[in-house]
C-alpha cells in the first residue's frame, strides 16, 4: 500500500511524512514537556501539593525514559516506527489523562512515570528512527527539517496552555491534551507512516531519490569506544541544558540582573535555536556530521566564555543566550544524524537508545543537583561547574571527530 502524503498525492512522500511527524512532535513535546511549566503553579495552588511533588514528576519522566530506552529501541528496530509511535500516542494519552484526573501525589507521580515511558515511543528518537527506517542515510535533511517543527512546540503550547488553563482549569487542559495526542497524533502515526515492510522495501526512499547507504565510518571493533565518547558528549551537554532550562532565570537574577531583562533575553534562546536549525537545513550538507558535532557542542562553552569580556551586563547575557540557543538547536540534529553516519542504518533505534540512556538518567538529577549546588555555593560556582561540563562535552566530540578508527 502506498504511503500517503498529507496532500493525498505521491509527489513527495517524504514531505508528507516529515510534515505529519512535525505536527505530532509539536503536540507531543508541547503536551508532555512544556505544559507543566505553565500548569505547575495552578496544580500546586489547587491541590496543596509541594513544589517538590509537582516538579518531581519531570525528573521521574526523564528517569523512566532512561531506564526504558534500550528495550524501546529494540522494539522500534523490530516493529518499525508506525507501530511504535502509534503505541506511544496511546500511552502518552493515558498518562496525560491520569495526570489530569490524579486524586493524590502517588497517582500523579505514577502518571509521570508512564509519560516517561511513552516519551521514548513517540518523541525525537522514535521519529528520527522512523525517518532513517524510511530513507536510510538520506534521512539527514529530513531530520533537520523535523527539528524545525519541534522547535515550535514551546512557542505554541506555552500560550495555548495558559489560555486553556484560565478558561477551563488545569485538569480539563490535560484531559484535552490527552485527547489531542490520542486522536491527532495516533491517527497521523498510523495513517501516514509506512509499515516496516514498505520502508524496508525502499518504497519511500526510492520515491524521494534517497541515495544508497554508504559504509559506516566506525568499524565494528571500534564501535564501543566511539559510542562511549558520543554518549559522554551528549549526556553532559544534556545535563547543562536541563539545569539551565530550569534555573537560568533565578541564577541570573541572583547575579544581580533584573528579572524582566532576564526573561526577555532568555527567550532569545528559542529564537536562535530555530536559527541554528534553519542554517543547518540550508547549508548543513556542506558540513561533515562530525564537524557539525564539534560546532554544536563548541557553542555551549562559548556561551559561558561570552560572560567574561562583557562582565555582568545585558550584552553578556544576550551573547550567552545566542550561543546557548545555537548549541541547543544544532545538538538535536547531531543526536539524530551523527550516529547514522558513524554506525550505519542497521539497528539505528537501538544505537540511539544506548547512546541516549545515560544522558536521560543523568539529566533526571540535573535540576535537583544544580539547585543544591547553587544554594550551597552561589550562582557563580554553579555556572562554573556547567562551563567545565560543557568543555568536557566539547572535548569528547573533538576526539571523536579527529580519531582514526580505521
Amino acid at each position: 500500500m502506498p504511503v500517503l502524503s498529507l496532500s493525498g498525492s505521491m509527489i513527495s512522500p517524504m514531505l508528507g511524512i516529515v510534515t505529519a511527524l512535525g505536527i505530532t512532535q509539536i503536540i507531543s513535546w508541547g503536551a508532555i514537556f512544556y505544559a507543566i511549566s505553565v500548569l505547575a503553579a495552578p496544580i500546586a495552588a489547587d491541590t496543596g501539593w509541594s513544589g517538590t511533588v509537582v516538579y518531581g514528576g519531570f525528573s521521574i519522566t526523564l528517569l523512566a525514559g532512561g531506564l526504558i530506552a534500550r528495550p524501546v529501541g529494540r522494539f522500534i528496530d523490530r516493529h518499525g516506527g508506525r507501530v511504535t509511535m502509534t503505541i506511544g500516542s496511546g500511552l502518552a494519552a493515558l498518562g496525560l489523562a491520569l495526570l489530569g484526573l490524579a486524586p493524590n501525589p502517588v497517582v500523579y507521580l505514577a502518571a509521570w512515570a508512564l509519560i516517561g515511558v511513552a516519551s521514548r515511543y513517540t518523541l525525537y528518537d522514535a521519529a528520527f528512527a522512523t525517518l532513517v527506517e524510511v530513507a536510510g542515510h538520506g534521512a539527514r535533511r529530513a531530520i533537520s527539517g523535523l527539528t524545525l517543527f519541534g522547535g515550535l512546540a514551546s512557542t505554541v503550547f506555552w500560550p495555548l496552555t495558559h489560555a486553556l488553563e484560565v478558561a477551563f482549569g488545569w485538569r480539563a487542559t490535560l484531559l484535552g491534551f490527552a485527547v489531542s495526542v490520542l486522536v491527532v497524533c495516533g491517527a497521523l502515526h498510523w495513517l501516514v507512516l509506512p509499515a516496516k515492510a514498505e520502508a524496508a522495501a525502499g518504497t519511500v526512499a526510492t520515491a524521494s531519490g534517497g541515495p544508497t547507504d554508504p559504509e559506516p565510518l566506525i568499524p565494528p571493533a571500534r564501535r564501543r569506544f566511539a559510542m562511549a565518547l558520543l554518549a559522554l558528549a551528549l549526556a553532559l551537554n544534556s545535563f547543562v541544558f536541563t539545569a539551565l532550562s530550569v534555573h537560568m532565570i533565578p541564577v541570573f537574577v541572583g547575579l544581580g540582573f533584573a528579572a524582566g531583562a532576564v526573561v526577555w533575553i532568555a527567550s532569545l534562546k528559542g529564537v536562535f535555536q530555530t536559527v541554528g536549525r534553519l542554517i543547518e537545513l540550508l547549508f548543513g550538507q556542506r558540513i561533515a556530521p562530525t564537524s557539525l558535532g564539534v560546532i554544536a557542542t563548541g557553542f555551549l562553552p562559548l556561551a559561558f566564555l561570552a560572560l567574561v569580556p562583557f562582565g555582568l551586563s545585558q550584552a553578556a547575557l544576550i551573547a550567552f543566550a545566542v550561543f546557548y540557543g545555537l548549541s541547543n538547536g544544532l545538538v538535536t540534529i547531531v543526536r539524530g544524524g551523527l550516529p547514522l553516519v558513524l554506525f550505519g542504518r542497521a539497528g539505528y533505534a537501538s544505537l540511539l537508545a544506548t547512546i541516549a540512556a545515560p544522558g536521560l538518567i543523568l539529566t533526571a538529577a540535573a535540576p535537583t543537583v544544580f539547585a543544591a549546588l547553587v544554594s550551597a555555593t552561589g550562582p557563580m560556582v554553579g555556572l562554573g561547574l556547567l562551563f567545565v561540563l560543557s568543555l568536557v562535552s566539547f572535548a569528547a566530540t573533538v576526539v571523536l571527530a579527529r580519531a582514526d578508527f580505521r
